[in-house]
């Protein structure tokens, strides 16, 4: 079997998590996968994966290799469609993560029309608000708020999203809506974090152009945005929290907007993917997708991102 047929079925043992299920995926045996497997880290001279009675995982040699691999693959896919009109044709395995409440409001309710243009992918969708890492955890893509460090990712920027503060009614009927921001000390906040212990709650805010922080009390901490919004609905503080995000209950009147006046600064909004020579089809796909739905939503992205 040829060379690149090997990483091919090395890579759908990956995207699959064991060899049966790759074989399945492919419509061979699973003694064939499993041989070229071996017949690859012999060739290789190197063992590329763990091998248990469950599932498979990358040692350090096999996700070096993988990245080689997948740039080789999408190399060769992207000049086998150099001479079509289309990409109607874009096909395999996606994993993608993205923030809990975009994910739900936004992203999931949008994906059906997605696959019904493209019945050949397939998309593992991770929608939490817990740290992944793209390399470590084998996803391909991310969409990440806030501001990003990673010297690992490309992170291509699509827009700034507006912030706000706010609070229920009852939280503001107990203790008075602040006007001023050493009103704060009299109030409380929920504190969010995606690492548990958290450090101090602080909210932020833009004064005459310049960002001031103010430490506020906080008597609960969530790590997760839906528990973050369900918080301060039931009276628990004052969050600060994406406008879209919180526009329902804004309207509803179970959440009500406080100091307008001093805007939290905005929170970039970003699509992530691991430093490869070759974007694959797939992550181009979803990254041009991403930004049609943000728009649809009337979140500007501005100019396209994606190389």
């Amino acid at each position: 079997m040829d060379r690149i047929r090997q990483m091919q079925i090395f890579i759908q043992v990956m995207e699959s998590g064991n060899f049966t299920r790759a074989a399945e995926t492919l419509g061979i045996p699973r003694s064939t996968v499993s041989t070229e497997i071996q017949a690859l880290e012999d060739r290789l001279k190197t063992q590329l994966l763990h091998r248990t009675t469950r599932k498979v995982s990358l040692t350090q040699d096999g996700r070096r290799f993988e990245e080689t691999a997948r740039d080789i693959i999408d190399a060769v896919a992207a000049s086998e469609r150099m001479f079509r009109q289309t990409d109607v044709d874009v096909t395999g395995r996606l994993r993608v993560d993205v923030p809990s409440r975009i994910g739900r409001k936004i992203l999931l309710p949008a994906l059906p029309g997605l696959l019904e243009r493209h019945p050949g992918l397939t998309i593992d969708l991770s929608s939490s608000d817990r740290f992944v890492d793209l390399i470590a955890d084998g996803v391909d893509c991310a969409l990440r708020a806030g501001v990003l460090t990673d010297a690992e990712i490309v992170a291509r920027k699509l827009c700034e999203l507006d912030l706000v503060t706010c609070a229920s009614p009852g939280y503001l009927a107990a203790r008075g809506s602040p006007e001023s921001l050493e009103a704060l000390s009299g109030h409380v906040s929920v504190n969010y974090a995606t690492r548990l212990p958290a450090p101090a709650s602080t909210l932020e805010f833009v004064v005459e152009g310049t960002l001031r922080e103010v430490a506020i009390k906080s008597a609960v901490t969530v790590d997760g945005a839906e528990a973050y919004i369900a918080a301060a609905c039931a009276g628990l503080g004052l969050i600060q929290v994406p406008s879209y995000d919180v526009r329902d209950p804004i309207r509803a009147r179970r959440l009500v907007s406080v100091l307008p006046q001093f805007p939290p600064p905005p929170m970039p909004l970003s699509f992530l993917f691991s430093k490869r020579r070759n974007l694959s089809p797939r992550v181009r796909l979803f990254g041009s997708w991403l930004e049609s739905v943000l728009e649809a939503e009337g979140i500007d992205v501005g100019a396209p991102t994606l190389p």
